[in-house]
């Protein structure tokens, strides 16, 4: 009851933040313009809700959340809804609907706060966490996000072909590693209490499968769009954004956790890729 109360009650919060982001937006008539000032506005509101829940995980389904919620009117107000635009908005709800619904699984209360906004607030004092709350946990990745999803408003401007197939394809191979990535670290941690990696399926071959599906997506984003508007290469800012990222904050801060709380992590280091999926480098049980 009280995990369906609060999920009441982030839901009410995302649907006063898209209320008041769209009012925000309501006169600016320049359509990335449009959308970034309700992105920037809905953040703050979802900003302001979780400081006073005292919980910045308000915000973790943000990152799904939101595009979807952007690239639907986008694509129906602007879109000429070819074949190839409608796959590509299938494509890309998919991702974002599996994301949610991956953080509703998850989510139990608001006793919950993601382990990363605990170390922050923790650290730091008062008005250094107010800043990296502020900026770090809602303001950057909402801009990052928003860079991704650049080539979106080209999509709707551009008759797509069948080379979008290709960029689609990266998209469901990135859906597809996160969704089995997920799975397969879900049933290890139900399965076992040991303090020891996971090294089921996707995740012997990489220490982040997840990450990388991530990144993937967004690569596709850009990839769909790429051939038939080829002078806004420099939209791949959005995915190079995520990249680096994933990189320099949330793989530098998960394997400094797993090495603290997993007795086999830097054995496990030793033998498997940090991101990209590649044979264990073992040789019968000795590292080469």
């Amino acid at each position: 009851m009280k995990k369906t109360k609060d999920l009441l009650t982030v839901a009410a919060v995302y649907l006063l933040a898209y209320a008041i982001g769209y009012s925000a937006c309501l006169w600016v008539h320049a359509v990335v313009l449009k959308y970034f000032v309700f992105d920037v506005v809905a953040t703050a509101v979802t900003f302001l809700f979780s400081v006073l829940f005292k919980n910045s995980s308000v915000y973790d389904p943000y990152w799904s959340l939101t595009p979807m919620v952007m690239s639907i009117p986008l694509f129906c107000t602007y879109g000429a809804f070819s074949f190839w635009q409608l796959l590509f908005l299938v494509v890309f709800n998919l991702w974002g609907l599996r994301l949610t619904l991956n953080w509703i699984t998850t989510f139990t209360d608001f006793s919950y706060e993601d382990w990363r906004y605990r170390k922050f607030r923790d650290e730091n004092g008062p008005a250094m966490w107010f800043f990296i709350n502020f900026t770090g946990i809602h303001y950057v990745p909402t801009l990052v996000v928003f860079a991704g999803m650049l080539p979106l408003f080209r999509m709707v401007k551009t008759p797509l072909g069948v080379w979008s197939v290709f960029g689609i394809l990266i998209m469901l191979f990135g859906i597809a590693l996160e969704f089995f990535a997920d799975r397969q670290m879900h049933a290890f941690l139900r399965s076992t209490t040991e303090k020891r990696v996971c090294r089921n399926g996707l995740w012997r071959y990489s220490r982040h499968p997840n990450y990388l599906g991530e990144i993937s997506f967004w690569i596709g984003v850009f990839v769909t769009m790429l051939p038939y508007a080829k002078e806004f290469w420099w939209y791949g800012i959005g995915a190079l954004s995520i990249l680096v990222l994933f990189l320099s904050v949330s793989v530098p801060m998960m394997e400094k956790r797993q090495r603290s709380r997993r007795v086999d992590y830097e054995e496990y280091r030793a033998e498997t890729s940090c991101l990209l999926l590649l044979p264990c480098r073992t040789k019968g049980d000795k590292v080469i």
